[in-house]
């Protein structure tokens, strides 16, 4: 989308509203939160997503088979994986869900706006076919419906932000994220993913730094508090490939070979990082993890774990 098709954009409303979506995170042992790392190499794919999910407690922990059930992945633009969801990847864990007797599942995406309408992105990376192919409904968010969401005191930038409407429809979220650095926010994988939920609109604001040279409005802290209303049941990450520069459309790209799976979008993302600080490049990832101001806001807006203390990593 060119720049000033963008900046002309409106941003229209239905409602105004305080709702939230904050599920506890079920998948603990003995008070911590679970982050499983299984190697996906020399493998199926389902079946290291089966063994990742089982690890920390299995699908059914946080899913029932009565529950509709909204599936946000990572199709932020037309560019194949790790800068967009692998198909293989989403028809995978559709096929393990509906295994489990969760089957009524429905895909909701937004592009990154560069890249939308989001409509051309999921044609261009054959979303559509494959989705009318394992009967897989997709809500396009571009459209809306959207309602404002009052996002409470603990916010600092903002008041409200649009949130698409759809999403009060269903009873549980589960986030596909990629695992992968991220030019301007350091890494873009869980905690990230929640501005797909969002309105194009906001983001001109939210972005402001990059686009409007406002340096002291930093878009990753703007960014970060877009998850207080809303948090994932489950979270399953591919991390077979990663990009460790630039991201997130481009950049060198890796191959750590695993899927991560938790209830912990703090503690799977912290994972993720050092996954990426393994292979030392010259980026925005080289401070320590605890130490990203991304990660001491998340902890701060209370979005899963404070310190290395409060998670178990389970590994195969």
């Amino acid at each position: 989308m060119r720049k000033e098709d963008f900046l002309a954009m409106k941003r229209e409303v239905e409602e105004e509203n305080e709702w939230r979506y904050r599920p506890e995170n079920v998948y603990t042992r003995d008070g911590k939160a679970l982050v499983s790392i299984v190697t996906s190499s020399d493998r199926q794919l389902k079946p290291a997503i089966k063994q990742a999910v089982d690890m920390i407690g299995g699908v059914r922990q946080a899913l029932s088979p009565e529950d509709r059930v909204l599936l946000k992945a990572n199709f932020n633009s037309d560019d194949p994986f790790p800068a967009s969801t692998d198909l293989g990847f989403l028809g995978a864990v559709v096929e393990l869900l509906r295994e489990e007797g969760i089957t009524n599942l429905t895909l909701g995406e937004r592009a990154g706006w560069p890249w939308m309408p989001t409509a051309h992105v999921l044609e261009e990376m054959g979303v559509f076919k494959f989705a009318e192919k394992i009967d897989l409904p997709i809500i396009d968010f571009d459209s809306g419906p959207w309602m404002d969401v009052k996002l409470g005191q603990k916010a600092k930038w903002w008041t409200k932000v649009g949130y698409h409407k759809s999403l009060k429809e269903f009873d549980k979220i589960v986030f596909l994220p990629c695992l992968k650095h991220h030019f301007l926010a350091r890494f873009t994988m869980s905690l990230k993913l929640i501005v797909g939920v969002t309105h194009p609109v906001d983001m001109q604001y939210m972005h402001a730094d990059y686009d409007q040279g406002k340096t002291d409005e930093p878009m990753d802290m703007k960014m970060i508090e877009l998850s207080l209303p809303l948090g994932p049941d489950l979270i399953i990450m591919d991390g077979r490939k990663s990009f460790v520069t630039f991201g997130p459309a481009e950049g060198e790209v890796v191959e750590p070979n695993v899927i991560l799976a938790s209830g912990d979008r703090i503690a799977i993302d912290v994972e993720g990082v050092k996954i990426l600080q393994s292979y030392p490049r010259d980026n925005l990832i080289k401070m320590p993890v605890w130490e990203m101001p991304l990660i001491k806001r998340a902890i701060e807006l209370g979005l899963g774990v404070s310190r290395e203390e409060d998670y178990k990593v389970l590994t195969s």
